[in-house]
């Protein structure tokens, strides 16, 4: 970004010159080396993102890159008052400022649902929270209940309509999706024109926490989990299935004897990326476009697809216009997440080198997108850097 360019210059500058980093114009830190406009104190901070289980591969992936990457100088000094922060004064040879400049360490938690994972940020005495300093979602703001939060988009999917052995994988129109979930057909005859054979069709809900439900519920207009026909585990509602996982369905009983019939959805991401959680679903197009062709989702003719986020107390980490810049909090946990979704956001040049490979960061963040089976932002859908930015109402 182009105050930590300068600031990069500037440091250049002091090294060349042999002199302490005092010299920095406007410094506001405690070693003279954060300028106003940053998040950086000079002082490691440990930060937990939680929620969504659609979105925990992709977030421990940049994660990991952005502990890795470069910053300051640590003082190591077994005695030291300020040991494991930023050295001071002259000591401080380092210059990086494309990557984590004060070393913060971001870690995700165990998923919960992205509801769940938002819940922690928009806490009110009436609702307590603040179990986490940013959110993982698969969706994106609801209409009310979390002002003064922002959504950051960080990548594309599409939301997979899955069928299992026993029924052939064929074209479903959103129609079709919507007849089977609100139980006005209930028999695989009545749909794709034969395509589908005949028997009962058992329609599976799914954890109403998860932003995978979130997306589905948009894209139908109804509670998935409503018809009378839709089962959960056991084949009754009383516990629906967690997202993205077909384990769930084979190791119950109900669920594993009647799969041959059952229909469900899940993150054509996973689908593609995990053959593990995927197990033996099938995946099937849905008015004739599949959810897994780069250019069906970047293009939306896919009827479901979403961005997955990353999600901030804007008061921690807000949007600058038309800029990879973010804003917000100078110090504390508050800097270091606006530190860290900057190095999620912004474009190629501004970041640094992985100190492990020697590419830069955003060549390793590729990697991650490819490994957990999500595509980057489109480039005509991108707000704010290399993200797709949403503010809540």
């Amino acid at each position: 970004m182009k105050m930590k360019r300068m600031i990069g210059a500037a440091l250049v500058a002091v090294v060349v010159g042999a002199t302490a980093f005092s010299g920095v114009a406007a410094a506001d830190g405690p070693n003279g080396i954060q300028t106003n406009g940053t998040g950086w104190d000079d002082v490691p901070q440990t930060i937990t993102g939680g929620g969504s289980d659609t979105t925990y591969a992709w977030h421990q992936g940049a994660e990991r890159l952005y502990n890795q990457a470069g910053g300051c100088r640590v003082d190591t000094g077994s005695g030291s008052a300020n040991k494991g922060k930023c050295v001071t004064g002259a000591a401080q040879d380092q210059t990086d400022v494309k990557g984590n400049w004060d070393h913060d360490v971001t870690v995700s938690a165990y998923p919960t649902g992205s509801s769940a994972g938002v819940r922690e940020l928009t806490a009110t005495p009436a609702i307590p929270g603040g179990l986490y300093d940013y959110a993982r979602s698969s969706r994106g703001p609801n209409p009310s209940g979390e002002t003064g939060t922002t959504f950051w988009g960080v990548g594309k999917d599409a939301v997979a309509v899955v069928t299992f052995p026993g029924r052939p994988a064929a074209n479903l129109t959103t129609q079709d999706i919507k007849d089977i979930y609100s139980c006005a057909k209930t028999d695989w005859s009545q749909i794709g024109a034969g395509a589908f054979g005949s028997g009962p069709i058992v329609p599976v809900g799914m954890n109403s926490s998860s932003g995978t439900y979130a997306t589905f519920q948009t894209f139908l207009g109804f509670d998935p989990n409503s018809g009378s026909c839709v089962v959960g585990l056991n084949g009754v509602k009383a516990t629906f299935p967690f997202e993205n996982d077909v384990k769930q369905l084979n190791e119950n009983a109900f669920l594993n004897a009647n799969k041959g019939n059952a229909i469900w959805w899940m993150s054509a991401a996973a689908w593609k990326a995990y053959g593990f959680k995927r197990q033996n679903a099938q995946i099937n197009t849905v008015d004739t476009r599949s959810p897994i062709v780069p250019a069906h989702v970047a293009g939306n003719l896919y009827p479901i697809t979403r961005f997955i986020y990353h999600v901030t107390r804007t008061a921690d980490a807000g949007p600058v216009s038309g800029s990879d810049n973010v804003v917000g909090a100078t110090t504390g946990k508050g800097g270091a997440v606006r530190e860290f979704t900057e190095f999620l956001c912004k474009n190629t040049a501004n970041h640094g080198l992985n100190e492990f490979t020697g590419l830069t960061n955003d060549v390793e963040l590729s990697k991650v997108y490819g490994s957990t089976g999500f595509f980057q932002v489109p480039g005509t859908q991108r707000t704010n850097g290399l993200c797709a930015v949403t503010q809540a109402p």
